[in-house]
Parts: C-alpha cells; structure tokens; sequence
C-alpha cells in the first residue's frame, strides 16, 4: 500500500510525542513493506514555525520526507483567539482565524496534496496516488486545511484529549470529513465520538509500538548525576502544561510529611518554571539515559491530566517500575487499569498516600512493575501495523462518502 502522513513537523530533532510516534509509525510501516511519505514543514519549533530544515524531499529510514515552507503565523492572535473562543465558543470565522493564525499554513504543501508537482507545471505526480492520507492531529492548519483536500481517502489520527478546541465547530468538522478514524485508546476514541458525533466513522484503535529500549543502568545513573537515594521519576517536557508544577506542590507535600522518596525530573525545562532547590532536574536526556534513570528509580509519576496516549507509562512498565498517575487523565486510568502497573490519585492528599504505600512496600511494586512489563510487551510495532492495515484498507474503500 501507498500512505501518506500529514505533520506539523517530522524529524529526529523535533520534540513532540504526537510527531515522534508519527515517525515512529512511518517507519514501521516501512520496515514492513509498505510505502510512505510524509507532507510535512520546514519547521522545528511549534510556536514560531521559523525554517530548521530545507525544504524539499528527503529519506529517512526509507520513509520519503516531502518538506514545504510555511507562511508566518500569528501566535499572540492564536493565544487571544483560543482564550476568547474557550469562553465564547460557537463563532466559525473566529475559529477559522485562530487555525491560520497558529499555523502551520503551507500553500506549496496543499498544492502537492491536490496532486501536483511543486513546478507548477500542472502534471500529477504517481508517487503521489496514495491509497489513504492521514492526517496527524486535528489541532494544526496541516491536517485542518488538508482534510478537505482528501477527505475520499483520509484518515484522521485526532490525538485528542480534553480542551476546549476540541469542543469547535471547526474541529468537529474536520473530524466528519474523515473517511476513516485512527486512535491511541479507547478512552480517546470515546471522546472523539462523543465530542465530534463520529460515532458511526468507521475507526481502529491503533495504538503503537514500543522500541526495544537500551538496558538501564541504576549505577551508571548515580555516577553521572547527584541522584536521591530513593526517588520518584517524571520523563518528559518539564512544563506546567504537563501538569508538573502541581507535581512539585503535591511532592512538597508528601515531604514535609517524612516521605522517604525524592522527586527527579527528566526532560527538557519551559520557560518560566519555578523549580526549588530540593528538586533533582536533569535537562535533556539520551535514550540511554533514560533507561539508566528508569532503572534507578523507584516509582514514576504522571501528573498530566491531559492526554491520548502516555508512553511514559508504556516506557516505565516495560522497565518493571511501578507508576502512579494522575487520574483526571482518563487515559492514564484506563492504562493503569488495564495493565494493572500501578496506582492512581486524585489530589495532594491521595498522591502523597499511594506515594507512601508504594514506597513502603518493595513486594507491591515489584508485583506491579511485573505486571505492567506482561502488559507493555503486548505493544508490538508488528500488531500496531497490522492495526494501521486495517485502517488503511477502510479509508480507501468505496462508498462511505465523508460528511
């Protein structure tokens, strides 16, 4: 089959979970026989868009990378915008603002999507008769502005949690063109449905595939860093939007109660975060080194209330550690739930009370990480294809004529 992907961004340098699984996805794919290219922007950063790569085409790990320039965005009108609409939703040529004021808009790049080469000369390209486009993420202009373009055979991959541009006219829209539905969980799956009515779209819940993963080193870990001897580890953006200011507080908490575990955050730091001292930070971190930290810890912590899929979970169950995360965050309960890998709180007093309980008890969370590790093994790249198959297959079907 002959699919392409639809991304703000792509590359090995761009920090993102939703375009990093997206390129993980691309390659698998690739690994097992399949063809893939990729419309993407030139861009590294999320907010400014500004150029990182050249534009043109590329290959990575055999998947063709079609990189197009992007036109300048408004992010201080896109900030207003989402402010005013989270209050006043309802207006469609505001939302129809905020989704090209925040970008990425790339007419080059919806121009190749419509079947035509980039000189203009008008003649279609074969390499670009794919069976299926899926778009990745309704939030950006790429997959709001493409959809439209391929709605006979396009895919959407929502990555949706609860926001409130989940709730636009624009977003439901966009979501009703698709011919086909890709998600994360059911848990996403439920709330797209019942946020966009898509209830009869078809849809697969494809999940992903996890990477074999570096063996950790606790040792390693403690020469290289001045580490707790016991702690809690949060992977990932170390921002307020992931929930990791409420962390510290809920932390801080359980502290000044005697808690025996230090807390160490892992990933790179967003501006503006008030971090105390007692706090261990590590910055950016190789993949080596996050198994080392993985293997050192004792507990990991999910604090974001907002997501369609926590790899972090995957990561640390596959390790054998034990997680505890914020159940706000249907997903993460849902995960837990099924893994059985760990336990969940809902405010400062239960976080420090299942923080206590696992740290006192060394055969509970050996049991737990035992049995998130069974769970994470059944996240295959090859039953995640086979997934992604069966949605290809139903976006290009005749019939089913998208909304």
């Amino acid at each position: 089959m002959n699919v392409a992907f639809v991304v703000q961004r792509y590359g090995a340098e761009v920090a993102g979970g939703a375009e990093a699984l997206c390129r993980d996805t691309a390659r698998a794919l690739v690994r097992a026989g399949e063809s893939v290219t990729v419309y993407t922007t030139t861009a590294r950063d999320y907010l400014s868009w500004d150029p990182f790569y050249p534009a043109g085409d590329w290959m990575d790990d055999g998947v063709r990378v079609r990189r197009f320039a992007v036109d300048p965005p408004d992010p201080k009108r896109s900030a207003d915008l989402v402010r005013h609409l989270g209050l006043d939703p309802g207006d469609p040529a505001l939302e129809a603002e905020w989704a090209t004021a925040q970008g990425p808009v790339s007419r080059h790049m919806l121009a190749a999507l419509s079947g035509h080469r980039d000189d203009h000369r008008g003649r279609p390209d074969e390499r670009d008769a794919h069976d299926a486009v899926a778009c990745w993420t309704y939030l950006y202009a790429t997959s709001q502005l493409a959809m439209p373009i391929v709605r006979d055979r396009g895919i959407l991959v929502p990555l949706a949690h609860e926001e409130p541009m989940l709730r636009f006219t624009l977003t439901r829209g966009v979501m009703r063109m698709a011919k086909a539905l890709a998600f994360m969980t059911p848990e996403e799956r439920r709330l797209v449905e019942h946020a966009a009515g898509v209830e009869h779209t078809p849809g697969v819940v494809v999940g992903a595939g996890l990477d074999p993963a570096p063996d950790g080193d606790a040792q390693r870990a403690r020469r290289v860093r001045a580490l707790p001897r016991r702690f809690a580890l949060y992977l990932g953006r170390v921002d307020a939007s992931k929930g990791v200011d409420a962390l510290i507080r809920m932390h801080a908490g359980y502290r000044e109660s005697g808690g025996p575990l230090g807390l160490v955050l892992a990933g790179r730091e967003a501006p503006g975060l008030s971090i105390p001292g007692w706090v261990t930070t590590t910055g950016f971190i190789t993949d080596q080194e996050r198994a080392d930290l993985l293997a050192a810890a004792e507990v990991v912590v999910l604090p974001s209330p907002y997501e369609s899929l926590s790899l972090v979970a995957l990561e640390a169950w596959r390790a054998g550690r034990p997680t505890l995360g914020n159940a706000r965050a249907d997903v993460v309960a849902g995960q837990t739930a099924r893994s059985g890998g760990g336990l969940l709180y809902t405010g400062p007093h239960t976080y420090a009370r299942q923080l206590f309980r696992l740290a006192l008890n060394p055969a509970e969370r050996q049991a737990m990480g035992e049995s998130g590790r069974a769970f994470a093994a059944t996240w295959t790249w090859d039953s995640c294809v086979a997934r992604w198959r069966e949605v290809i297959a139903l976006a290009g079907q005749p019939g089913r004529a998208a909304a």
